[in-house]
């Protein structure tokens, strides 16, 4: 252990530069990871709903209307309008509303009341509509162009298509929440407010990485996106405390900094991969889950808590001294 940590410490401007590009190559990896959000893709396969959602793929070839679009306060003439504009965006392939259903040149009174206020009630028009899934994006944001901001729309297509910007928004939100609350509690806990700075830096580059690495997944489950690294933030924690402490201990018993550094990790070697070997235990047992979600989580944070090690041994001993 002595000639591994005086390695790094030799040679610890080619760790850190091996470490930062390392962080800087997975930042971009990280943009190219694709994020699942159906849910029903993550349900077991022996699943009664599975089961339904195969036979229903079998037996229907036709796509199912995965999209629906209320216009507020518009008269016959005007429904019709704003329907063939949607008709005629790209990638929409089917837009129902109640011309489809009941003639309306003849007088509404001939027909059911139910079935008219189904498609066009108090004034407000429902449309159902099926977009194609290679152009669903392109579409959603075409047709709110149409139908305004005070009107709505709803459906898969477009939860598929909001949720990646919703969720990005909801990430930003936590770390810009969670971050300071960290680094206070840090400050606390650790001897000097710069152990805070590193301990941030060394689990910062491991998320990172973390998150480039996914790439080897090719998708991941959006709930694994948006709590992964909130997660591995949390559960790392304690590994540079450990780290840190030691090392401050020995530098106040006179030890210079490079020995006192080289005892450090001898001496926290054993809590921290204890700790580490526990958590990763943990997660990994989310593999045996039959709800995909579980696997999917717990692949990607058993690879989280192993990155978050190597960084705690190997890059925050190069980057304390």
């Amino acid at each position: 252990m002595n000639k591994y940590t005086n390695f790094i410490i030799s040679h610890k401007k080619l760790v850190i530069g091996i470490f930062f590009i390392s962080a800087l190559l997975c930042a971009f990896l990280s943009t190219k990871v694709g994020v699942n959000y159906n849910f029903a893709d993550y349900l077991p396969d022996d699943a009664a709903s599975t089961k339904a959602l195969n036979v229903m793929e079998d037996e229907y070839k036709q796509n199912v209307p995965n999209m629906r679009v209320m216009i507020n306060d518009v008269s016959i003439a005007d429904a019709l309008e704003y329907k063939d504009k949607i008709e005629n965006v790209e990638g929409v392939e089917e837009v129902i509303w109640l011309d489809d259903k009941f003639n309306i040149s003849a007088p509404m009174e001939m027909a059911d009341d139910k079935l008219i206020n189904e498609w066009y009630k108090d004034k407000n028009a429902l449309y159902s509509i099926t977009l194609s899934e290679d152009k669903k994006a392109e579409a959603v944001e075409d047709i709110r162009d149409i139908i305004g901001s005070d009107n709505a729309m709803s459906g898969t297509a477009v939860t598929d298509v909001l949720s990646p910007v919703n969720t990005s928004k909801d990430i930003m939100k936590i770390i810009i929440f969670v971050i300071p609350i960290v680094f206070v509690l840090l400050i606390f806990a650790t001897n000097s407010w710069f152990e805070s700075v590193l301990f941030m830096i060394t689990i910062g580059v491991a998320i990172i990485i973390n998150r480039g690495t996914n790439l080897m997944f090719g998708t991941i489950s959006f709930v694994t996106n948006a709590a992964g690294s909130i997660l591995q933030l949390a559960v790392s924690m304690d590994y540079s405390i450990f780290l840190l402490h030691r090392f401050g201990e020995n530098r106040d018993n006179g030890m210079n900094v490079e020995y006192a550094m080289v005892n450090a990790v001898k001496q926290s070697l054993s809590s921290v991969l204890s700790s580490g070997l526990t958590t990763v235990t943990g997660f990994a047992a989310l593999i045996l889950m039959r709800f995909k979600i579980g696997p999917d989580m717990g692949w990607v944070m058993v690879k989280a808590i192993l990155i978050s090690l190597i960084c705690v041994l190997c890059f925050l001993p190069a980057l304390s001294i």
